[in-house]
């Protein structure tokens, strides 16, 4: 396994010098599967509120590029094949040879779920290697307590059968934000689907030996077999990236509280502010050293009543980002949601853990209805995981 691992890694790392190499003629291209290029503003898009799209698309030829259409499209979370919606084409007029260009689009999300982007060139007057055409982010912040479990979908929405190698890879990041060499997990999956067919592909890593606030890198990545050599260029590769920061469920909800004052104290009317301040003592008592046996689990008695205030909360969140606020104020609220909601999910994961992860139905399901925007629905669900193991 580990050498096909390395196999693997070596066909990439070739792919990735390939591209970054110098043609003769014109070649625009996003090398290194778009990885920095493709920004969305918000990171975290806003339903019915715009998020701004910009792609740096490049030309490694010797000659300026021409025409460069750009097709840039979104899907559902997960590793997907032939499920891209469109959001826009934009045509790039000249990208010099050697330079860059930016292509730019707004779009409104209709429904709140994470956002996977696609820019993909689909035409140019001159395009020497089209290996380097597809871009894709797939970004998603997951704050984890003693050990990460997560199961990432993965679906084939094409009309034909479809042979996977997914492979899993980590790594940690320093202190200073950098990544030092070697893996923090290895792992390699065979997944056979049939048309519409999806498997979910369970990620577990043990925390144990890392800081509170480090962070790791994980990507999943998944490669077509059946395109036979080309299976590891861009067009038969889909990925998801995930940020995985070690935390403590009591200090994420220590950082919410904090955000919310800051919302509180900010240029919010006096109704909202109002609200917002009984939410911070919604908030205060489940910080009470009573609920707590250490900063990743509960106390049995009171413990219900936490994972209630906090659903509470994140309702009366959701309440007010639907409202007329400035995106800035609906953003912030959307991120003190999610990281009140990830202080649920270390609750719920390590108390799965701790009786040997038996209860893992309850933790997939608010692990959806988080990504669908469903933050209420997503505390009740690791109540229930947390429940079912501690009771």
């Amino acid at each position: 396994m580990n050498q096909f691992i390395r196999n693997l890694q070596r066909a990439l790392a070739l792919g990735a010098l390939s591209m970054g190499s110098a043609f003769a003629g014109a070649n625009p291209g996003l090398p290194f599967y778009g990885y920095g290029a493709i920004v969305a503003t918000p990171h975290y898009p806003i339903v019915g509120e715009n998020t701004h799209i910009a792609v740096t698309v490049g030309n490694t030829g010797d000659t300026d590029a021409h025409n460069v259409q750009l097709k840039i499209s979104f899907n559902d979370w997960g590793v997907t094949y032939q499920g891209w919606q469109e959001i826009a084409t934009v045509t790039i007029a000249t990208i010099p040879a050697g330079g860059t260009a930016v292509a730019e689009t707004d779009h409104v999300f209709v429904t709140r779920t994470h956002t996977c982007l696609e820019a993909l060139i689909v035409g140019a007057d001159d395009n020497t290697d089209p290996n380097d055409d597809r871009g894709q982010i797939n970004l998603e912040v997951i704050n984890s307590g003693e050990s990460f479990s997560y199961d990432v979908p993965v679906v084939n929405n094409g009309d034909h059968p479809v042979n996977l190698v997914v492979v899993g890879k980590c790594q940690a990041r320093g202190a200073d934000g950098s990544l030092p060499p070697g893996p923090c997990k290895d792992d390699v999956k065979q997944v056979q689907l049939a048309p519409g067919e999806e498997a979910l592909v369970p990620v577990q890593i043990d925390l144990h030996g890392f800081a509170v606030g480090q962070e790791l890198d994980f990507i999943l990545d998944a490669f077509d077999m059946n395109a036979g050599p080309g299976a590891f260029l861009p067009n038969n590769h889909n990925h998801i990236q995930l940020k995985i920061v070690r935390e403590t469920a009591r200090h994420l909800k220590k950082k919410v509280l904090a955000q919310l004052n800051g919302l509180a104290g900010g240029p919010v009317d006096k109704n909202v502010k109002n609200q917002l301040n009984e939410l911070i003592k919604k908030l205060q008592k489940t910080l009470d050293d009573g609920n707590w046996a250490d900063d990743n689990r509960l106390n049995k008695n009171g413990g219900a009543e936490v994972f209630a205030h906090d659903a509470d909360i994140a309702r009366k969140l959701l309440e007010h980002m639907r409202g007329n606020l400035p995106i800035t104020i609906k953003s912030a609220m959307d991120d003190a949601i999610r990281a009140l909601v990830d202080s649920d999910r270390i609750l719920a994961n390590t108390a799965n853990a701790d009786g040997g992860n038996a209860n893992r139905a309850d933790l997939r399901d608010g692990d959806a209805d988080r990504e669908a925007g469903d933050y209420p629905g997503a505390v009740n669900d690791y109540k229930r995981t947390w429940q079912a193991a501690t009771h």
